[in-house]
């Protein structure tokens, strides 16, 4: 009895271990915006053109959904320039790099057509980066 009390005791310490280092990931979002560059974690991240912004704006009713192609230039350490073309529709979300703990998700693109501050703000990359801290 003691064997099997021990038994699961050492399992439960195991799983809470286990689940607790795939809980420790830390994610952050930041924009890019056009003809601008964020660095992040050795990595830098340019927008360097919007190619096609046909997405059906808010509050109007369309046949298509529409889609936005974005051109962007990644740089990591002892690597070569990447470009890299991203296409945003239906919500999909692209991984544009992946580094040795971390992952870089193009999430979309802002503004969305037919917002209110279109004009005032200018195109931006949404993107998340997700590093584990273990």
């Amino acid at each position: 009895m003691k064997k099997l009390l021990l038994i699961f005791s050492l399992a439960s310490i195991i799983s809470c271990q286990v689940l607790d280092q795939k809980q420790h990931t830390a994610t952050t979002t930041f924009l890019v915006p056009l003809g601008n560059t964020i660095t992040t974690s050795g990595v830098a991240i340019t927008l360097d053109a919007v190619l096609e912004d046909s997405r059906c704006p808010r509050n109007t009713t369309c046949i298509w959904e529409g889609r936005a192609v974005v051109k962007i230039s990644i740089t990591q350490p002892k690597q070569k320039i990447r470009e890299v073309i991203v296409v945003f529709k239906n919500q999909e979300q692209s991984i544009i790099t992946r580094t040795e703990d971390a992952v870089f998700t193009a999430l979309k693109l802002l503004p969305y057509p037919g917002g209110a501050t279109n004009k005032e703000l200018g195109y931006q990359l949404q993107v998340s980066y997700k590093k584990s801290t273990n």
